[in-house]
């Protein structure tokens, strides 16, 4: 672990993960009381169930009860995991597998056992009627012990929240921490988060009761007679559960929401804060300073590899410096001493342009495998370019002309030759079994290709990017008129040639991929995630605008190749 990543661990992140888990800890008794507040409210007799509040929150058993809790969020808060890098799958399958995963499956244990501990402490703060496994009860001048199945069906709902707020952290991507445009303080990011939250969580507990009713009614017998035999009890202490008129019953429903809500809520909120605090915008020094920080600077950070947060961090803080701090962008233009060399911007626009020309080639090679995959008709040899009265020289105009039209540069102009036989043993049994698999009407659901898995998985990590686009651009104008020695000006002609050739293996990309820019309906704000690839697409044409109007004059004095240079002319005339 290099200096700068322990740094980061060892002061950033443990404060901003303590001072999240601070204020989890601190909203948590309230909400608490506000459970307490709800569970015991009647519309009938309302001061009987002021008095039963005051009755449970005033006692040295809530505060104990309350501890409880709070360790159970502290253990779901320390096996949860989060991600700069969202996870994209290729199919549901693969998508419902992901949560089988070695590092997910301690987070899915506590959520599920914290649940049901959770709905435990709650049972004995929200009546006698839940209060307790097992009762005695006097029947025929004798005590015997009976099943309280209002507490055991109180407890499963607890549990079975706590594995359905673990299934959707994880499939509705809660696990990713998107970095705002702009950067507001924690108060009104988490106002905003918790409002969202809180909606999210009523949907959540209403598909929760649904499975929970439907799967209590069907398999509750079983479990019930499971549990009977286990505690080696005869009787139940009311009317089985598992009949409709039962599972109507609006005050168990009540509870049972209640509980559910309190559950993923909670929990949720603790989420929430874990994102608000580490998206936060870190100002990492830009110079290196002498002692025990001497690594401290924002080169290091962008080159980290240990930390992936941290490199978000770094280019977040790079792109914030290029637009409003024209201080530290006087230290990005300064030359080192002794030497006078301009060491700090070579590292950043170099580790900029080298994260830019990484992701056009691997934009080239994605454009390569879709040309493959594209059907080939195949036509005589003496028909592919033959047409009645032309002459060769014709024809080879015609075959030139086929080949500067945009997007087709890359197909072959001669006749492809004919595709040789497969052996008959090239499909493995596996693959076999697999696409019959996939012709299933109810298993090709699952195992069918998402729509845009392929784009989405190319552009997980744009993110960084988007911002090493908008600060190399953002800089290299400003250096127009702030560079006082001209450090940018030898880079020029590389950051030009970078941004076009990424631009023009983008454009390529799309012209054959044109549903991975769509954006959700009027009504669906898609997920973050799903629109990094238009956001890199606006970017990259508004960082070439932004160089071209400022160094449009000048362009002939860069020595750049003549494709560039035409390439650039749709800009300098405002046509791309």
């Amino acid at each position: 672990m290099d200096s700068v990543t322990y740094w980061y661990k060892s002061e950033v992140h443990f404060w901003r993960t303590s001072g999240s888990l601070f204020w989890s800890v601190s909203c948590f008794p309230p909400v608490t009381v506000l459970f307490v507040l709800l569970s015991q409210i009647s519309l009938l007799q309302p001061w009987m169930g002021l008095t039963d509040f005051l009755s449970v929150t005033c006692t040295f058993s809530f505060v104990l009860w309350l501890c409880v809790l709070v360790a159970v969020l502290v253990a779901v808060a320390c096996t949860t995991t989060f991600t700069v890098v969202p996870d994209v799958p290729s199919t549901r399958l693969e998508s419902y597998l992901s949560l089988l995963r070695l590092s997910r499956l301690p987070h899915m244990a506590v959520s599920t056992l914290g649940g049901a501990c959770v709905a435990w402490c709650l049972s004995h703060l929200v009546g006698e009627r839940f209060y307790g496994l097992t009762a005695l009860v006097t029947t025929a001048g004798r005590e015997v012990l009976v099943l309280n199945e209002s507490h055991l069906f109180y407890v499963l709902a607890g549990s079975l929240a706590g594995l359905v707020y673990y299934c959707n952290f994880y499939l509705n991507h809660r696990n990713y921490l998107v970095f705002p445009a702009l950067q507001r303080d924690k108060y009104f990011r988490v106002r905003n988060d918790v409002v969202q939250m809180a909606k999210q969580c009523l949907h959540l507990v209403r598909r929760h009761l649904q499975i929970l009713i439907v799967g209590y009614w069907t398999l509750g017998f079983t479990y019930r007679s499971w549990v009977m035999g286990a505690l080696s009890v005869d009787a139940i202490r009311d009317q089985p559960l598992n009949r409709v008129s039962i599972l109507v019953d609006v005050g168990l429903l009540w509870q049972t929401a209640l509980c559910s809500f309190f559950i993923v809520f909670t929990w949720g909120l603790m989420a929430v804060l874990y994102r608000v605090y580490h998206t936060q915008r870190l100002e990492i020094p830009v110079l290196s300073t002498f002692g025990a920080d001497s690594k401290h600077s924002l080169t290091e950070a962008l080159n980290s590899q240990s930390a992936d947060i941290l490199q978000y961090l770094a280019f977040l803080d790079l792109s914030h410096l290029s637009r409003c701090s024209p201080q530290r962008r006087q230290e990005m233009f300064s030359l080192s001493q002794p030497g006078g060399h301009p060491h700090t911007w070579r590292g950043v626009c170099g580790t900029c342009l080298q994260q830019l020309e990484g992701l056009a080639a691997q934009v080239n090679a994605a454009h390569q495998s879709a040309l493959a995959a594209l059907p080939v008709h195949s036509l005589p040899a003496d028909k592919i370019f033959s047409f009645a009265g032309e002459t060769p020289l014709t024809q080879r105009g015609l075959s030139h002309s086929f080949a500067q039209s945009p997007g087709v540069e890359n197909l072959p102009l001669h006749p492809p030759a004919p595709p040789a036989a497969p052996p008959a043993n090239k499909q493995s049994l596996a693959s076999m079994v697999y696409s019959g698999l996939k012709t299933k009407p109810i298993l090709s659901y699952f195992l069918m290709e998402l729509p845009d898995s392929k784009s989405r998985q190319l552009f997980a990590s744009c993110q960084v990017h988007i911002w090493a686009i908008e600060a190399i651009s953002e800089l290299a104008a400003a250096s127009y008129e702030e560079d006082k020695y001209g450090v940018v000006q030898m880079t020029l002609s590389a950051i030009f040639t970078t941004l076009v050739s990424l631009h023009d293996n983008l454009e390529k990309y799309f012209k054959l991929q044109p549903t991975a820019l769509r954006r959700g309906g009027k009504d669906s704000q898609p997920p973050p995630h799903v629109i990094l690839c238009q956001q890199l697409r606006e970017g990259l044409k508004t960082a070439i605008y932004r160089l071209t109007n400022r160094f449009g004059k000048h362009l002939g004095d860069f020595h750049l190749k003549v494709d560039c240079s035409k390439r650039l002319r749709p800009f300098l005339d405002f046509k791309e």
